[in-house]
């Protein structure tokens, strides 16, 4: 015999001559407690305990093999120790021999332990705990990609067993089966895991149970909801399903949901029947009504709800930001006085107010026609449209707060959206167009339009110096220069572009003319 195989011998003669050592303390403490002898023990090292999701309840666990159990006695002895039920089902106490437990609850295990062990020992108090849950398998079977066996503990709840990665594409997640044989048949548990995962209502989760099938079938019926809920969309329908469970699974209406709601059911294969239905009822339980496969239920919004109107004052005020519109109190003058009025360094002739327009992101065929087109190829109806369409469409205008009168005309009423910009003075007038050097030049009082034009670099070559128009800051007015004697801060010189002569237009048009009257009188005399 090898070194090895002697140590190997040797190790197992220790295991067993303590395991016999270990039996005999057992026989010999009992043998003491009965002739009421107090022997101390230590409490042996427990088990570590699986996850648990709740505590088990001892009148639903059922106990069986593999099951490891603490009894517990105190009194006249003292005694503490772990047992295993046996495969057979079985459980040994020394001096008193097995006890059979499988298919007991715990309470009623610990009953029979305490019934058993009182007849030998007088005097002492039987305790009975379960200290680790057993291991075994359960099926699983149906719309599932892993069908076959699967390892769960005693402990298990079949919410906590059927993880997402077990389903199908196809398969019911409300109406799962759990099938067990029982001593009077098969009985049938069905498992709601949608509404349990998004409600936290759960009708059964029993613990599992060796030899349970859990059957995963295939998803058929389903139900809508739509409107002013917090999940709206398709739910699968499932037994037992009505009015308030689908208003559950979809959280509930919305604070902007309307009073009434309709659901919508076909009464055959073409035609809708609808009935309308008060939230508050179906909420309170006052109202309710079965679900069928199709139904489809419309909670509607409010409109305008908690809607509250307002504009933004920005720039050169005391109090910039959003002020609400409200009633009596929306025109112009009442928002500039909530802002704390103007800043020292605002430019209050020319306040800029921002408005939507419901129209400018809409095409425009006729300003995309002409704008394609240049001025001299325009008629003179067609520049006054192509101005007119534009001006219409501009989303912004200018206001002398010098002209306002509280109350009058030009304090005008505003409009929820409307954006109100109070811009800094600024001691410039801008020069564009056909000149050379386009830009802000430093503004001086009494300069006309020639001596801003100069000090840009003078006109281009193809300026037309007659038409030089001014669009006053204050305003927005676009006038001919000629009849402006001086500018003010802010406005804009803006020299256009010379045209084509109107003799040499003429002079084409009537080149045109002749050419197809000559044409003509060709064919004739042929």
């Amino acid at each position: 015999m090898t070194r090895s195989s002697a140590t190997g011998v040797a190790a197992a003669l220790l295991l067993v001559a303590g395991a016999a050592h270990a039996q005999t303390d057992v026989i010999d403490l009992l043998g003491k407690a009965k002739e009421g002898k107090t022997v101390l023990t230590p409490t042996p090292v427990q088990p570590e305990l699986p996850p648990l999701s709740r505590p088990v309840d001892p009148a639903e666990y059922v106990v069986g093999p593999g099951d490891i159990l603490q009894i517990n006695i105190t009194g006249g002895v003292t005694r503490s120790w772990d047992a295993m039920i046996l495969p057979e089902g079985t459980i040994h106490v020394p001096s008193v021999g097995s006890i059979a437990l499988t298919g007991l609850t715990l309470v009623e295990a610990k009953q029979s332990v305490q019934q058993r062990i009182a007849r030998e020992y007088r005097g002492v108090t039987i305790d009975l705990r379960l200290m680790r849950p057993r291991h075994f398998l359960v099926y699983l079977a149906g719309e599932t990609p892993l069908a076959g066996t699967l390892e769960v503990s005693a402990a298990s709840r079949a919410s906590e067993v059927l993880a997402e990665s077990l389903f199908g594409p196809n398969a019911s997640r409300r109406n799962v089966e759990i099938r067990r044989k029982t001593p009077d048949g098969e009985s049938l548990t069905f498992i709601d895991l949608t509404r349990f995962r998004l409600t936290g209502y759960v009708a059964r989760d029993p613990l599992l149970r060796e030899g349970d099938i859990l059957f995963v079938p295939r998803a058929t019926g389903e139900v809508w909801i739509e409107g002013s809920v917090g999940r709206a969309g398709r739910y699968e329908l499932a037994r037992g399903d009505s009015l308030s469970t689908l208003l559950s699974l979809a959280a509930g209406p919305l604070p902007d949901a309307a009073e009434h709601g309709v659901l919508v059911r076909f009464a055959d294969i073409t035609t809708t029947d609808s009935l309308s239905f008060r939230v508050a009822d179906v909420l309170e339980g006052r109202f309710d009504v079965a679900l069928r496969d199709g139904d489809r239920a419309y909670l509607y919004h409010r409109p305008r709800y908690h809607y509250l109107e307002q504009v933004r004052i920005l720039g050169e005020v005391q109090r910039p930001g959003a002020y609400p519109l409200l009633p009596g109190f929306s025109r112009l003058s009442h928002l500039l006085n909530a802002a704390g009025g103007f800043l020292p360094t605002a430019d209050m002739a020319a306040l800029r107010v921002f408005r939507v327009n419901p129209q400018s992101g809409e095409a425009d065929p006729e300003i995309d026609r002409l704008t394609q087109l240049g001025r001299t190829e325009m008629t003179t109806s067609e520049y006054d449209v192509l101005r007119a369409r534009v001006a219409a469409r501009r989303t912004d205008f200018r206001v002398d707060w010098h002209r306002v009168k509280p109350g009058g005309d030009l304090d005008f009423e505003l409009r929820s959206g409307d954006v109100i910009s109070v811009d800094p003075v600024v001691a410039s007038v801008r020069v564009d167009g056909e000149v050379r050097q386009p830009g802000l030049i430093r503004y001086e009082p009494g300069r006309k339009a020639e001596d801003y034009i100069r000090l840009a670099g003078g006109y281009s070559e193809r300026a037309q110096p007659d038409k030089v128009r001014i669009k006053r800051a204050g305003t927005g007015q676009t006038i001919l220069a000629k009849d402006v004697p001086a500018l003010e801060s802010g406005d804009l010189v803006w020299v256009p572009e010379r045209g084509e002569p109107q003799g040499w237009r003429y002079l084409q048009t009537t080149l045109l003319v002749m050419a197809q009257i000559a044409t003509i009188l060709l064919l004739f005399r042929r």
